[in-house]
């Protein structure tokens, strides 16, 4: 493959994707990349797609349920400095798409910069948490946006301004490109309250989820109005399990693998809870899992 004769330096092949998971599960990818550069990420995609090779892009690993069959795409892991860079320029914060979103949130609380402190706590990247919208009851990221540069599957650089972006309920119109750099625009505030108001959220937020030593991951998207854990609740289902896999008993909206759990048995379990949810309530829960 000429994929693999001009890339040699940057591909590795049949790497394991489990380690970069929050489940620990899954197979191996064939083609594996971590581009340093940008350049170097749009010479791989444009590669790719001419040799008609499916392209995925490794997050934070928070939401994503990796399958045990090899996967034939190649994974590209945006990790590198160029890719997860943060610069601050008055109220505007330009972020690579592999930063993580708590590295964001702390640099900009520590500039005095208001909007995503109440985000504290949300897994992931950038390009991820504005993907799929990232918010909580005190509002999402998306209202902050003001530019999404972004590459298509053929390797085409594209900028997109906020009238042109869609967001709406923990979705936007970003799923089917790559996230190379976001630009917020933030408010000005107080170091001091900013910084309060960062840890009151992460100390809710962490009361509210499985201890961090658990291989946990969040199982539903939460219905506009109410919460998944509070359907499953009302299912009968708190501590369901499947093989290793289990809703938690005491955050139901969490699911919780151990040993040598399999994609699927969480498969089974997320499929038995959204079956029984729908009969008792007439609610479609949606998976917060993407699925390799």
């Amino acid at each position: 493959m000429k994929l693999l004769a001009d890339f040699a330096h940057l591909i590795r092949e049949n790497e394991p994707l489990a380690p970069y998971t929050w489940l620990q599960i899954g197979g191996l990818a064939r083609y594996f990349a971590e581009p340093t550069t940008v350049a170097e990420l749009q010479q791989l995609v444009r590669a790719a797609h001419k040799e008609n090779l499916p392209l995925r892009v490794l997050g934070g690993g928070s939401n994503l349920l990796v399958q045990e069959s090899q996967s034939d795409a190649l994974v590209l892991h945006l990790a590198a400095a160029d890719l997860t860079a943060i610069k601050i320029d008055g109220h505007k914060v330009t972020v690579g798409g592999g930063a993580k979103l708590s590295h964001v949130i702390s640099r900009v609380v520590g500039q005095g910069l208001a909007g995503l402190e109440h985000l504290v706590g949300i897994p992931g990247t950038m390009g991820g948490a504005v993907v799929g919208n990232a918010g909580v009851v005190n509002g999402d990221i998306g209202s902050h946006v003001v530019r999404v540069t972004t590459l298509d599957k053929a390797g085409q650089m594209v900028a997109r301004h906020a009238p042109a972006l869609q967001f709406s309920y923990r979705r936007s119109d970003l799923e089917d490109v790559i996230v190379v750099e976001v630009e917020l625009e933030l408010e000005g505030g107080d170091v001091t309250e900013l910084t309060r108001r960062m840890q009151n959220s992460w100390i809710v937020k962490r009361a509210g989820q499985p201890p961090t030593n658990q291989r946990a991951a969040i199982a539903f998207v939460d219905p506009s109005g109410i919460s998944a854990a509070e359907l499953i609740d009302q299912a009968g289902l708190k501590g369901a399990a499947e093989g290793e896999v289990s809703l938690s008993s005491q955050y139901p909206g969490y699911i919780v693998v151990s040993g040598n759990a399999t994609s699927t048995q969480v498969l089974a379990l997320l499929d038995r809870v959204r079956k029984a949810v729908a009969l008792r309530t007439g609610i479609q829960l949606q998976s917060h899992l993407r699925i390799w």
